[in-house]
């Protein structure tokens, strides 16, 4: 990716299909990109992905009329990136909001080129250039909003970056950014500038947990009434088999990490400490190798370690499923994904307390204090030793946290901003 230009997809530099850098899921080198798919690329805007006739103007009249529905501009762009965590929780958000009544979504993207994302929801392209459109946005200056996102009531940035308006709601999934800025690329820490003129200009902040709620809050000294807490759903696990999920890693005892290979996510933690785990127990690492890479297969070495890079939906269950525990041994995080989902088909989770899990789940899981790696490891051991089943009450909980729930206070937080 071209760090001058993090979120334009349309950079010769950078490779086709991919999604920018984003401080909650792409914080390592260029390697951290899904490969471009055949067909990338090449072929036009097809019919379909610009049904909001583009019209000189800004972007900052609602409509008035109460039956209505409130028009929403949503940022699509992670869709064209790995399955990663803003991945998913776009998709997650922008499907179930199409089911929620009172809300029109259209998504759009700062490119006029390449592949369209995979969603139902009518998709605009920008006419104007990613890099104008931040320049624009850097400085304040909204004059082409409207020729970018279209002719829509409120605007969502998921992915920390939208205009800077009373009209914008932004997603902040955590500010590793700013309070971890040597685990990121450049311009994902260039990021806090635009951000911080979007929060100045009246932007509506979005969270997923009260933790960064309160960092939000204090380092961009945001009244409590801009920010909005909203807990991301957890989508249903697909069928898998845990028969399926041993087969796959070839062992009939694993400890399962889910998720990019990144320096906060601490993944190394648990390959430094392989030697101290029962010998018929390996670890399986599937997700999208990320800064963290080497230094997981340095301390792995050769011993019983098996890495997934690459995993799709069924593999994915079928893995959670199966493994003995799901490690989560994160330093640093906004939200905390991978232990609802285990949790959520009966797996026993180890984590630290980091992002949403101690508000959502440390009454009933024993959270591991974050950067305490004897800590940790001591847990996975007992957990590992002396299995514990999860209790119906805990996966019923999980199970509870829709995303239909999620779109329904979202979408009375768009009502709210377009007053």
């Amino acid at each position: 990716m071209k760090p001058a230009d993090p979120a334009d997809p349309t950079d010769p530099a950078r490779p086709a299909g991919t999604a920018p850098a984003t401080p909650g899921d792409n914080t390592a080198p260029g390697n951290n990109t899904a490969p471009a798919t055949p067909g990338n690329n090449t072929a036009p805007a097809t019919p379909g992905d610009n049904t909001a006739p583009a019209t000189p103007g800004d972007n900052t009249a609602p409509g008035d009329n109460t039956d209505e529905p409130t028009l929403v501009g949503i940022d699509v762009t992670a869709l064209l990136g790995a399955p990663g965590g803003i991945h998913q929780t776009t998709r997650g958000l922008v499907d179930a909001l199409t089911r929620t009544p009172g809300i029109e979504v259209r998504g759009w993207l700062l490119s006029f080129r390449g592949t369209r994302p995979d969603t139902t929801v009518a998709v605009r392209r920008s006419r104007v250039p990613a890099r104008l459109a931040h320049h624009l946005w850097r400085n304040n200056l909204t004059p082409l909003d409207r020729l970018i996102v279209g002719p829509v009531d409120v605007v969502h940035g998921p992915n920390f970056i939208a205009p800077p308006s009373p009209r914008s709601v932004i997603t902040v999934q955590d500010l590793s950014f700013v309070r971890y800025p040597q685990w990121c690329r450049p311009e994902v820490v260039a990021m806090a500038e635009p951000l911080s003129v979007a929060i100045a200009a009246g932007a509506r902040v979005h969270v997923s947990s009260a933790v960064i709620a309160e960092e939000v809050g204090s380092h961009f000294d945001v009244p409590e009434e801009q920010v909005a807490l909203v807990p991301h759903g957890v989508s249903p696990i697909v069928a898998g088999d845990a028969a399926l999920g041993r087969r796959l890693v070839g062992c009939e005892k694993y400890v399962l990490v889910l998720g990019a290979v990144e320096h906060r996510k601490n993944v190394a933690a648990v390959a430094d400490n392989l030697g101290s785990l029962p010998n018929d127990v390996a670890l399986v690492v599937a997700g999208p190798p990320g800064n963290s890479e080497s230094t997981l297969r340095a301390a792995a070495g050769d011993r019983r370690f098996i890495r997934l890079p690459v995993v799709d939906d069924q593999q994915k269950a079928s893995l959670l499923r199966g493994a003995a525990v799901l490690a989560f041994p994160s330093r640093y995080e906004g939200f905390g994904l991978p232990p609802l989902e285990a949790l959520s088909v009966g797996t026993p989770v180890v984590a630290t307390a980091v992002g949403a899990l101690p508000e959502l789940i440390g009454d009933v899981v024993s959270l591991a204090p974050p950067g305490d790696d004897g800590a940790f490891v001591e847990q996975l051991r007992t957990a590992i030793t002396e299995p514990e089943t999860v209790p119906a009450a805990v996966q019923t909980r999980i199970n509870a946290m829709t995303w239909q729930t999620a779109a329904q206070q979202m979408a009375a937080v768009y009502r709210d901003v377009q007053k």
